[in-house]
């Protein structure tokens, strides 16, 4: 979300407008989002079942001794806003 904002930035001082000559998309889904404008649309990720993955891979990686980790699909959230 911050380097969308960024960009955000530049195309209004390219004079681009934003959604009208470029859709811009974040990833995080950060408060400072939702008070850009326009409103920034952006990727929710759930942090908590991402840390949880996290531990969970590690501690099988500890038990097994193996180094190769399974690819693990997690959930997100597109959420629509202005910047779109």
């Amino acid at each position: 979300d911050l380097m969308a904002s960024g960009a955000m930035r530049e195309a209004v001082n390219l004079g681009r407008l934003v959604p009208k000559d470029l859709s811009i998309v974040g990833f995080d889904d950060i408060k400072m989002s939702e008070l850009l404008i326009p409103a920034l649309t952006t990727i929710r990720n759930d942090t908590r079942a991402l840390g949880q993955l996290a531990l969970d891979t590690l501690v099988s990686m500890i038990e097994s001794g193996e180094a190769e980790t399974k690819p693990a699909p997690l959930r997100v959230e597109l959420v629509v806003r202005e910047s779109t």
